[in-house]
């Protein structure tokens, strides 16, 4: 039999996709802004999408453009991603505020002021902004609660996931073990070695031999019973049987796709100290991912 991996470390976060702008269809619309609304054209005029944000600080390139920036105390000269910017252009269109008719705020501070100012939020601007991450090193008991409580049709919240199938593959036998299961042991006499991860190794071992050992003694009673291997829909009967017999604790990898709003709410709830120790693990870790990579889509959300 083969030896289960025993994962004590944290998840594995990687983002694979954002939203980008297209700035040949932001120009269109700056057409249409000069045709329907030449008030809100700067003196300058619309050439670049730039062009359409009343910042008062742009960073100049060496190549001459320009790009608007965010001061902040550790990056004096952050550019907004186009994910930011994006909102930020949902929610100027919404009220034709584009240019010296807007008020001359920083990216940050317009995002800010639209779903966290006084009077009512204008949070549905949020919802144009998408991210999608690779994750990994998590346990299927986790990737549940993560579908239970942010997946569904009739959520204004939710996240769209594609998991790793236990059907047409074979787990490779990992598993992640639980915080708790880390922390040392301490008694009267000091503090001692963690006495759970040995315990839950011998235990992610025996179960991992008795999933190959089921999936081994049906592929050779069908072998037996039909004289080949059991491929296609037969060799799925095989494994989705067999993955049945696995710990929650076993570990599984999949893409999700959300958006700034549903994951505000994520972070409010999942990396709150009443969380499963598993699930605050995750929720912090993305949510340093988040603020590091796109900071003006969570205001007020704390590191």
């Amino acid at each position: 039999m083969r030896t289960a991996t025993i994962i004590i470390d944290e998840p594995i976060i990687e983002v694979i996709a954002e939203m980008k702008l297209v700035h040949n269809g932001v120009l269109a619309m700056a057409e249409w802004v000069k045709k329907y609304r030449p008030d809100c054209v700067p003196e300058g005029g619309i050439y670049r999408v730039e062009d359409l944000l009343p910042h008062s600080r742009w960073e100049e390139w060496p190549d001459g453009r320009k790009i608007a920036t965010d001061a902040g105390e550790e990056n004096e000269f952050r550019s907004p991603s186009d994910n930011e910017i994006l909102c930020e252009l949902a929610g100027r269109k919404c009220y034709d505020s584009f240019a010296e008719k807007g008020a001359k705020r920083t990216n940050a501070e317009y995002l800010a002021s639209m779903w966290t100012g006084r009077g009512v939020p204008h949070r549905s601007t949020g919802y144009h902004a998408k991210m999608s991450f690779f994750f990994a090193h998590v346990s299927r008991r986790v990737s549940h609660e993560l579908i239970r409580n942010y997946v569904g049709s009739d959520r204004d919240e939710e996240g769209s996931p594609s998991q790793e199938s236990t059907r047409f593959t074979e787990h490779p036998g990992v598993y992640i073990c639980h915080p708790r299961d880390l922390k040392p042991r301490m008694d009267g006499l000091g503090v001692h070695a963690p006495w759970g991860i040995e315990r839950f190794r011998r235990e992610a071992q025996d179960n991992y031999d008795r999933y190959l050992s089921y999936i081994r003694e049906a592929v050779a009673v069908f072998l037996y019973d039909h004289k080949v291997e059991p491929k296609g829909m037969d060799r799925k009967r095989i494994y989705e049987a067999a993955s049945g017999r696995l710990l929650q604790s076993c570990a599984t990898s999949f893409i999700w796709t959300t958006n700034p709003m549903a994951l505000m709410k994520f972070f409010g709830e999942r990396c709150d100290e009443a969380a499963d120790l598993e699930m605050q693990r995750f929720a912090n870790l993305l949510k340093r991912v988040c603020l590091n990579r796109w900071p003006n889509l969570f205001p007020g959300v704390k590191a």
